[in-house]
């Protein structure tokens, strides 16, 4: 308005587009220089498209091995384990904006090579120095008592604190090794087990005692000393000759890939976005695109900028260049950038996302155009309670300081606005099982929300799990009891029972020869033979297929009549489909033989939208020519969830993720001590090194098969990979806490120590651990206890001159034993 803008009455002055459509668009307008030539696809899932191109390039080993010697090196280094290649490519094909303009800068070896050695050189000289700084007020004290230790076994004298340099690296090891245990933990006291004779009775070593028991609250120091044993020598530039191989192979695989796009007529989102660079060009040679958008965009808006991957922040480096010499020219009519965005709130790190571009470009702007950053404190959402209740736990749990290298941000106290009554409760279960943990857990998250409902109807609440399987024992209790519930893709599509005997209906359909899927279709609800029968199915047809028997005999030796009376419905409809096959439309045909059937009836009424989801998906797959292909209506039916139901219900259960911007007036927080299943080894580890001198590196190591604590650049890599993690799972925490208005409920299944009679400490990746143990202040502890089943009698043993009993009769499904293999399959469906 101030500016005359008349967006209101010219409202296509404004476009409000996502990063991802607007790369799109870039890339078609320059079709040559993007590589995409003409219209193409953008996939949002390109897990198939990668495993295409992996497989592509291990084919390559089959036609010419001796061509291809990295491929057999790296089949040699994993146990010729060609599955788990296959797997480890196609992740690092989904990856290959981060390290393949790496890969390409350093062609040469020996080059390659001196630029990682320089690179650990730099690494090593930074880690110990801001170590050494860190310890600087100790040295008086450890410097002493360090003189009196005496070497162990073959490692070398120390006669005080190292000096911080590369080379007295394996000194700073020795040193890490005297202060803590094992696992990383600060020693309670150094005795003559660490090399110092007299212990205690030196008054050196008891200073030094005294100083570990002042900084065994200190984790962050223990961290940091702790890092030093896996940090890698400059003399270890880790498995170079599987980085050499990689480093040649790994461009082919992205060629693999590109032939692929081709032939799909598809790409991925990272490839769209590279491409839309390509279209911009270099700073030195931008392109007719880049200078006609120069002149046709002033302002750039960018929303959510902390979850900003390195794709998406050159993109708006680049359509930002010359801006800050434009301005200086131009002071009336500025061309400005405004990014918005909360630092605290970045948890899409498996996205690409980069809390680290956030903070600099706060810190540094784009292209010398600097931004004036404006720092929001006011909550407007939660109670004055439950604020200062965050206040207070997150400003201890996140780090202290601003690391734009290591990804740290510090909190930032929130204001409250809001008066009223409010409330924040911590449950803590204990017990010897972990499934009856889970349950009661569940039953009291229930019982809760019920009781909610009842007091104050009108109010919303949210159960919020990190991961899906979190939340399904809650949500299926709630749905017993009941609750107006409504689940955000939390339930899978295939795990419906009505999908299962639709996608054993198509199978049939599909193909006659498919014994175990025609089983199947005769055991389903809307036929539902006995074992009885099916196993004189099974012997009436051991020379011809069912499909054919049921549609032209039907006679079997054995077979009762209600037996028979099944069949001849199932065959009446079978036979109808048949006769109109490629007649109508894919959707049209299968779904009249569903209705024919009886399926609808078969299910409670809930599986209606979980049935239309997935003739809708079939009709998907009619208009992209893939026909009853019963591979890809698996593959995308793994992909889909089943409808959440209605979106206004008074009980929403949904992913941390997918509560990010929301707000509900009670919350309920589930196992914020449990961990996740850890991340696999993959063939690359790598990251930016920035030193003090502002110097930037590039790390860059193969998998070489080191434990977890070996110093190598590997190992290295991977726990700086986990404490980032760690990190984003504090701010994934903060933003659970955040969407509460007026109560809070976290809950928690932490393990229990016996012999100190405490709760243990969650591992390092769990969303409480930074918060612990401050978290437990005024838990409440729930104790879980198991009852065991009183144990049966043993039968007494018969006299030995009682004549040997007639043996039982077998169980129905011990029939099956005398099945081929389908059938043995066909029970165990049967019995899930």
């Amino acid at each position: 308005r101030d500016a005359s803008w008349g967006l209101l009455e010219n409202g296509n002055r404004l476009r409000v587009r996502t990063i991802d459509s607007f790369c799109a668009e870039l890339a078609r307008q320059m079709p040559l220089l993007s590589t995409l030539g003409g219209s193409v696809a953008t996939v949002d899932d390109a897990g198939e498209l990668y495993r295409e191109a992996a497989e592509g390039l291990l084919a390559g080993l089959d036609r010419a091995p001796a061509q291809n010697p990295d491929l057999a090196a790296l089949l040699a280094h994993l146990d010729n384990h060609w599955e788990r290649l296959a797997t480890l490519l196609a992740s690092l094909l989904a990856r290959r904006d981060q390290w393949l303009s790496y890969l390409g800068a350093h062609r040469d070896e020996a080059a390659s090579e001196a630029y990682l050695r320089a690179a650990l050189e730099a690494l090593a000289g930074d880690v110990l120095g801001d170590l050494a700084a860190r310890l600087q007020p100790a040295a008086d004290t450890l410097g002493p008592a360090l003189a009196w230790r005496l070497a162990q076994g073959e490692g070398e004298r120390l006669e005080g604190m190292p000096p911080p340099s590369p080379e007295a690296l394996p000194a700073w090891r020795e040193f890490a090794g005297v202060l803590l245990t094992n696992d990383g933990a600060w020693r309670k006291r150094v005795t003559k087990t660490q090399g110092f004779p007299g212990g205690g009775k030196v008054e050196a070593v008891a200073a030094v005692n005294g100083w570990l028991e002042s900084v065994q609250a200190d984790t962050a120091l223990a961290r940091a000393l702790a890092r030093v044993r896996i940090l890698p020598s400059p003399e270890d530039a880790g498995a170079w000759p599987i980085l050499a191989s990689l480093a040649r192979l790994l461009p082919q695989a992205v060629a693999q890939l590109f032939l692929v796009f081709q032939r799909r007529g598809a790409v991925d989102h990272s490839q769209m976005a590279l491409a839309a660079l390509d279209a911009l060009g270099d700073d030195d040679a931008p392109t007719d695109l880049a200078l006609r958008l120069d002149y046709r965009i002033e302002h750039i808006l960018v929303d959510e900028f902390q979850d900003t991957s390195i794709k998406q922040y050159e993109l708006v480096r680049r359509l930002t260049r010359d801006w800050a010499e434009h301005n200086a020219a131009n002071p009336g009519a500025p061309r400005t950038v405004l990014v918005v965005g909360d630092g605290m709130q970045s948890i899409y790190g498996f996205r690409d996302a980069n809390v680290s571009l956030f903070l600099k470009a706060r810190d540094e702007g784009f292209n010398g155009l600097r931004l004036t950053p404006l720092q929001l404190a006011s909550n407007f959402r939660s109670a004055r309670p439950i604020v200062d209740w965050v206040n207070d736990q997150f400003a201890a749990g996140f780090p202290p300081e601003d690391d734009v290298v290591a990804g740290r941000i510090r909190y930032t106290p929130a204001v409250p606005t809001r008066d009223g009554p409010g409330a924040v409760a911590v449950h803590c279960f204990r017990g010897e099982d972990g499934a009856d943990l889970v349950a009661a857990e569940a039953d009291f998250v229930a019982a809760g929300i019920r009781a909610a409902l009842r007091e104050a109807p009108g109010e919303s609440c949210a159960v919020l799990g990190r991961t899906r399987r979190q939340l399904q024992p809650v949500l299926a209790r709630l749905r017993a009891a009941g609750a107006p519930v409504a689940a955000q893709d939390v339930d899978a599509l295939g795990s419906r029972p009505v999908i299962g005997d639709l996608l054993v209906l198509c199978r049939a359909l599909a193909d006659r020869y498919d014994r175990l899927a025609w089983f199947s279709l005769l055991r389903a609800p809307w036929c539902g033979l006995s074992l009885a029968d099916l196993l004189a199915v099974h012997r009436a047809t051991a020379g011809a297929t069912v499909s054919r028997w049921l549609l032209e005999e039907r006679s079997a030796p054995g077979l009762s009549a209600e037996g028979a009376a099944r069949l001849a419905g199932v065959a009446a409809v079978l036979a109808r489909a048949e006769a109109t096959r490629d007649r109508r439309g894919l959707r049209g045909w299968l779904e009249t033989a569903w209705l024919a059937l009886g399926g609808p009836a078969c299910y409670p009424p809930d599986s209606d939208g979980a049935a239309a989801q997935f003739f809708a998906l079939v009709e998907r797959a009619d208009a992209e020519a893939a026909g009853l292909d019963v591979a890809w209506l698996e593959r995308e039916v793994d992909r889909l969830y089943a409808e959440p139901g209605d979106p206004r219900a008074a009980v929403q259960v949904m992913t941390l993720h997918k509560a990010k911007g929301l707000q509900f007036d009670r919350v309920w927080l589930l196992d914020v001590a449990g961990g996740t299943r850890g991340d696999d080894r993959e063939l690359l580890a790598w990251d930016q090194h920035v030193t003090r001198a502002g110097e930037r590196f590039f790390l860059l190591a193969a998998e070489d098969h080191s434990d977890r604590n070996s110093p190598s650049l590997y190992q290295y890599l991977r726990e700086e990979a986990a404490l980032k993690r760690s990190l984003e799972a504090t701010r994934l925490l903060y933003v659970g806490a955040t969407r509460a208005v007026r109560e809070l409920v976290l809950c928690a299944r932490p393990g229990w120590d016996d012999r100190r009679e405490r709760f243990r400490a969650p591992s390092p990746a769990t969303l409480a651990a930074a918060l612990w143990p401050r978290l437990l202040d005024g838990a409440v502890e729930h104790v879980v206890e198991v009852t065991a089943a009183p144990a049966e009698e043993a039968p007494a043993a018969p006299p030995a001159a009682a004549p040997a009993a007639a043996p039982a009769p077998a169980p129905q499904h011990q029939e099956w034993s005398a099945l081929a293999s389908p059938g043995a399959a066909l029970q165990q469906q049967h019995q899930l």
